[in-house]
């Protein structure tokens, strides 16, 4: 958590102007808002937990939403580079079963799910509508009851249409989540997973 703090920090910093090797219009600075959806489940079940009376399994729920920002800078009109969050709410519900007597108590569990990417992409041709191709890491990933699931690679693109100061950009992003189960893991991200996003960017 301490890198990601660092990164974000490096970057606030970088596009208030602090840092100034770069060029007055060579760079731009943005600031961001994403929302879209995971085109699959993106959780399932782990490992967890087998005792001499006792087992419990974990059935998450259809996550539905994807919502975060982030920061980044545009250098000479065609290398694109962000640091953000990505938040997804979960939910799962866990069933157990007991012995002595026989029970098959259930609960559901509400939570979140929190991505840090750090991405760069590529912004072909000129004009108002531009296609783009990049990628990055997931530098820092925290599920509930779930490990941590990094660095998970990204790959992405879209388009960007730009308007003056504004610019809107609709995005398909792969991750490959990297597999951590253990035995005190419930849940976990599934391994392959595919977002389709749109941003919303004021740039100057």
């Amino acid at each position: 958590m301490r890198q990601v703090l660092w990164i974000f920090l490096l970057i606030s910093i970088s596009g208030l102007g602090v840092i100034p090797a770069f060029a007055q219009r060579s760079v731009h600075i943005e600031g961001s808002v994403h929302g879209g959806v995971p085109m699959y489940e993106p959780l399932v079940q782990a490992f967890c937990c087998t005792t001499g009376t006792a087992f419990v399994s974990y059935s998450p729920d259809a996550s539905n939403v994807v919502a975060g920002f982030s920061a980044g800078v545009v250098i000479h009109d065609r290398i694109h580079i962000t640091f953000g969050a990505m938040y997804m709410p979960v939910s799962f519900i866990a069933r157990g079963t007991t012995c002595c007597p026989l029970s098959h108590p259930e609960s559901t569990v509400h939570g979140t799910s929190w991505d840090f990417p750090l991405l760069g992409d590529y912004r072909w041709h000129k004009g108002s509508v531009r296609p783009f191709t990049g990628g990055g890491l997931i530098v820092l990933s925290r599920t509930t009851r779930g490990p941590d699931q990094t660095p998970a690679p990204v790959i992405s693109g879209g388009v960007e249409w730009v308007h003056q100061a504004f610019a809107i950009r609709p995005e398909v992003r792969y991750i490959h989540y990297p597999d951590q189960s253990g035995s005190d893991v419930a849940i976990e991200r599934r391994s392959n997973q595919v977002q389709v996003l749109i941003g919303f960017t004021f740039r100057k």
